[in-house]
């Protein structure tokens, strides 16, 4: 049975608010080495081509972004950006799938598109690509080969799960109205016949500009739509993305402008839009979902990455050898790590600023999907240490034979 897809776009009337006497410009740090952005045709930016550094280092002089590994971003430092009417700006992703940061030292002007979409679902067992910061989705059945659940926090379900991100439609919910750290969608699961893949998650963004942002034009973060073969076989969905504006004036300024991060056709979930200035002017344009607004900025000074106290686990030993402090969860073999075993896998991971005494002990677990069956989530226990940094445990049973496993450490509040 075909499924009729509803309108999702919100119409937003005038809405201008103001923070009074906070005019001066938002403290970005922005050094402007990347130069001005201009796209007058259609263009793609490269984000491979960045120079892996810390994000703020003046010494690094890359024309090409900074891929900050800790962050988990591809930062450029502007001097200004434009995107002219009827021009698009799409993005290759970096090795790191990372989302991107533009800190602007001016002004940004988007009269075209600015487009950081997830593919949609692939077919012959292949998997789509998501925008930068977003998550791929899920295979389909090839042959006698399983296919997989999507990929990312809140990834589809095998089969045909649509993916989660800040709503409770599709997977699980995660991240926070703040997009603080910066995270794109989720992709949808694989379905199990005739090999459709499922679409993947838009991707993330955060544009920090020291002036004004105005958007008279399209930027889009939008979950890739499921595989359809004809016969009434659907694979998920990917989720919305992320959109983070911070500057000292944002302005949606034409009929024709939208801000969306939509969830693929279906349960998908739609993704974030966060939008902190001193002057907001949103007038007859469109965003979806609803953004999260922030008026006015304390002391002018953009907070960019999370604070050092925020919560974090990273996985850090699988099966008695280290991972990788910057994996890519690339299928391309040897994958981040080889994992001989026959046994069930030890897995060690360690937690941040995450609470351990048992009132308050938050949850630690860890998502396996792989990339022939069906996903996973397995809990992890508390071993040792504090709330500063503390060490916890688990086992997965026996790993396939020959094939490939994303694992990804998450933590959550008691209850969640």
């Amino acid at each position: 049975m075909a499924r009729k897809l509803l309108p999702l776009l919100v119409a937003l009337l005038v809405l201008t608010v103001f923070a009074p006497g906070a005019r001066a410009l938002i403290n970005v740090q922005s050094d402007g080495t990347d130069g001005a952005l201009n796209v007058a045709v259609n263009d793609t930016l490269d984000l491979s081509l960045a120079t892996t550094g810390v994000w703020n280092d003046p010494a690094i002089g890359s024309t090409n972004g900074i891929y900050d590994a800790d962050q988990w971003a591809v930062v450029y430092h502007f001097t200004s950006v434009n995107i002219v009417s009827g021009k698009t700006l799409y993005f290759k992703n970096h090795p790191s799938g990372a989302p991107v940061v533009w800190l602007v030292s001016g002004n940004v002007t988007i009269a075209g598109t600015l487009a950081l979409n997830g593919q949609d679902g692939q077919l012959n067992g292949n998997v789509s690509e998501p925008g930068p910061g977003g998550f791929r989705g899920g295979r389909g059945l090839v042959s006698t080969s399983t296919g997989s659940a999507g990929f990312g926090p809140g990834g589809g379900t095998y089969p045909s799960g649509s993916a989660g991100y800040s709503a409770t439609a599709g997977g699980i919910v995660y991240g926070n109205a703040r997009i603080l750290p910066l995270v794109g969608g989720s992709g949808g699961g694989g379905v199990s016949t005739y090999g459709q893949g499922g679409g993947a998650g838009g991707g993330a963004i955060l544009i920090a500009a020291a002036g004004s942002i105005t958007v008279s034009g399209t930027v889009t973060a939008t979950g890739g739509s499921w595989a359809y073969d004809g016969g009434g076989n659907y694979s998920g969905s990917g989720s919305g993305g992320g959109i983070r504006f911070i500057a000292d004036a944002v302005a949606t300024n034409a009929s024709s402008a939208v801000l969306g991060a939509n969830g693929g056709p279906g349960t998908a979930s739609v993704g974030r839009i966060r939008i902190e200035a001193n002057t907001i002017n949103l007038s007859q344009g469109s965003i979806s979902p609803n953004a999260s607004v922030m008026l006015g900025i304390e002391n002018n000074e953009a907070v960019l990455w999370p604070l050092s106290t925020s919560p974090s686990v990273q996985v850090t030993t699988l099966a008695g050898l280290p991972v990788p402090a910057d994996p890519s969860a690339d299928f391309i073999p040897p994958g981040d790590l080889l994992v001989i075993a026959t046994d069930s896998v030890d897995v060690e991971i360690v937690a941040k600023n995450v609470p351990t005494d048992l009132a308050r002990r938050w949850n630690v677990k860890l998502r396996v999907v792989l990339r022939s069956g069906v996903q996973y989530l397995r809990a992890a226990s508390y071993d040792s240490g504090d709330s500063t940094q503390s060490l916890w445990t688990t086992k997965l049973p026996p790993l396939p034979d020959a094939d490939f496993v994303a694992i990804q450490a998450r933590v959550s509040k008691p209850g969640y």
